[in-house]
């Protein structure tokens, strides 16, 4: 008798063993589910922790000066202990609200500029004879400005907060003090300024995605019923887009209010109300970063700072999760394919020259932004650049000599510990979203309304939450309860940046490795992130100019101290990171740190931050090639 494939060579036997292959797959296969599960809900526990520990830490100071007093009250006095918000929650909107009016229009029309009116390239012609200058003209030519449009959005985001302080106080601030009756330039107007150029690559690259995701026979119906060009893109396209246009403009608000070390240097510090443009204010998270430092670890003042947090924490909240109430009839659909059955019924008529006036508005618009980024990158080279000396960059560090080394090992131990923690948890939640959950699910929307709202909240308040968890954690401030904290910062970026770049993968690659036998878990780590390696290179360089461009969080955690290369080599002590140090120079100014120091440290900043904006974008190029 011929022996069947799955009798034992003594004998017949059942045919167990693929059946257990079978059961050992369906066990790795529900074991790794309920591990990406668990890794996507640390988001949902954080977003509780971080609202729960505010809260505890802040009702001491609730119960001791009442809740309604705390909100409304106009005073804020240490030595009777009179603690009150409403001038700064009153600032912080005004200062918003300015902002946004400012910056928000100017970041939308720069989107609608880079959609529909940024030539691809120059047309630049030379009729002289010389060669050089020929050649000179023919790379210029060659320059896609679409691309470069983009690049500059995406380095002005990238930018410290702390250096657009700088620029606020020796730029702007300067050229409102002949303005300023006091002549001070320090106030509402100034942090308005300053959040305005903030906020704008987020505006605008939110703005420019709702735009791209009109359908396009919109635009090309508008045409064809005899509009112009400028009459179909603001009568027709800039309606569809409206509901991310909105979200974006939310977004931006919630950027603004959150704020901290740039509006602590131009807003002038004072527990006024702004009746002035040029009145000296405190927001409510400069309020948290001047105080802080006198607080120490316990009493009403603490607790009062951290109920600033919950507060500002609260309004935050709100902000962005009022995305979700945007109507839903204004969303238009993604892509540019003809929706079926749908034409273009709406007879669209002429209305005058004021389409043609809001075009060169938005081309005058996108020159400014190209303007203040040239401006601020002046700025920084030619007040930096004779301060930046290789003994100051990799010299021994002291008190009396203060170099960059201590804080190049800080940055680095926190870039290291942080993209341990939060890479692993990024990518294991969004292979759930991705790989498991099923579409549209209530538990998908749950997750990402929760990684949204994560990805929302200020970083000072991520400092207070370090402050009251990892600090105690580590017995003091270090380099490692900073890491710790940052692991929460940039954990939304890693998931949403992976979560794209696993849906890039095309469907068909999973379905050839299903069918030659391979387990999903199999399939994901053999298949679907060798795919994504792109996508998820990109996310951790953006993390990494997320953890580079970080004060406020580490300030609270890591500490800032000046410290010897020695002390720095252990993250258990002290450090300050390149932006912290930076920081210092105007906080904690000294005989041997000061502006010199500052600017010199700004340059070596903007130099990484171009780095790693140039890494993303061969990144990006090399898989376009390759679609």
């Amino acid at each position: 008798m011929m022996r069947s494939a799955t009798m034992a060579p003594g004998g017949p036997e059942p045919a167990r063993r693929p059946k257990e292959g079978i059961n050992k797959t369906r066990l790795k296969d529900g074991a790794a589910k309920y591990l990406f599960f668990v890794c996507a809900s640390l988001s949902v526990l954080a977003v509780f922790g971080i609202i729960g520990y505010i809260l505890y830490a802040s009702i001491p100071a609730f119960q001791e000066v009442g809740f309604f007093k705390f909100l409304f009250g106009t005073q804020w006095n240490h030595a009777t202990d009179e603690y009150g918000v409403l001038p700064m929650i009153v600032s912080t909107l005004v200062v918003t609200l300015g902002s946004i009016l400012i910056g928000g229009t100017i970041g939308v029309f720069t989107a609608i500029f880079l959609v529909f009116w940024c030539p691809d390239k120059f047309h630049l012609k030379y009729a002289g004879k010389n060669k050089g200058w020929a050649k000179v003209v023919d790379r210029i030519n060659k320059i896609n400005l679409r691309t470069f449009f983009d690049q500059v959005i995406k380095l002005l985001a990238g930018i410290p907060s702390v250096i657009f302080g700088y620029f606020g106080v020796a730029v702007i601030v300067n050229m409102l003090r002949g303005a300023d009756p006091y002549l001070i330039g320090k106030g509402a107007l100034a942090s308005a300024l300053v959040l305005s150029i903030m906020i704008l690559p987020t505006v605008t690259s939110l703005s420019k995605n709702a735009l791209e995701a009109v359908p396009e026979h919109y635009y090309e119906g508008a045409l064809a019923l005899g509009n112009t060009k400028a009459q179909a893109v603001f009568n027709v396209v800039f309606p569809a887009a409206r509901s991310g246009i909105i979200s974006a403009l939310i977004l931006g608000i919630g950027r603004s209010v959150g704020e901290t070390m740039a509006v602590a240097m131009v807003s002038g510090g004072r527990v006024y109300f702004p009746d002035s443009l040029f009145r000296p204010i405190r927001t409510l998270t400069t309020n948290i970063a001047l105080e802080f430092a006198d607080a120490g670890r316990t009493g009403t003042l603490f607790s009062a700072l951290f109920a600033t947090g919950f507060v500002l924490l609260v309004l935050v909240l709100i902000i962005n999760l009022s995305i979700n109430l945007v109507p839903k009839e204004f969303k238009g659909k993604r892509g540019n394919k003809v929706l079926k059955g749908e034409q273009v019924k709406a007879v669209y008529r002429k209305q005058g020259i004021i389409p043609e006036i809001l075009k060169y508005v938005a081309i005058v618009f996108a020159a400014f932004v190209v303007a203040v980024l040239a401006a601020l990158i002046l700025f920084i080279l030619i007040n930096g650049v004779p301060h930046l000396k290789w003994d100051f960059i990799f010299g021994p560090s002291s008190y009396q000599h203060p170099s960059l080394l201590p804080a190049f090992i800080s940055t680095g131990y926190t870039i290291l510990i942080t993209l341990a923690i939060a890479l692993p948890l990024g990518i294991c939640s969004a292979i759930f979203l991705v790989e498991y959950a099923k579409p549209g699910s209530k538990v998908v929307k749950v997750l990402r309304t929760f990684i949204d709202t994560l990805a929302g909240v200020p970083s000072i308040v991520f400092g207070l939450f370090g402050t009251l968890l990892f600090v105690p954690m580590t017995g003091h401030y270090s380099v490692l309860a900073g890491a710790l904290t940052m692991v929460l910062v940039v954990l939304p970026t890693i998931i949403r940046s992976t979560e794209e770049a696993l849906l890039a993968v095309p469907v068909s690659l999973r379905e050839a490795s299903y069918g030659l036998g391979a387990s999903k878990v199999r399939t994901i780590f053999k298949v679907v992130l060798p795919s994504a390696f792109p996508g998820i290179a990109t996310a951790s360089v953006l993390a990494i100019g997320r953890i580079v461009g970080e004060s406020a969080a580490l300030i609270y955690t890591s500490g800032m101290l000046l410290t010897t290369v020695n002390a720095a080599a252990n993250p258990l002590n002290m450090g300050s990171t390149l932006t912290v140090f930076l920081y210092m120079c105007w906080a904690e100014p000294t005989r041997y740190l000061g502006y010199d120091q500052a600017y010199a440290t700004a340059v070596v900043l903007l130099i990484i931050t171009t780095l790693l904006n140039f890494i993303v974008y061969l990144i990006q190029r090399r898989v376009k090639k390759k679609n």
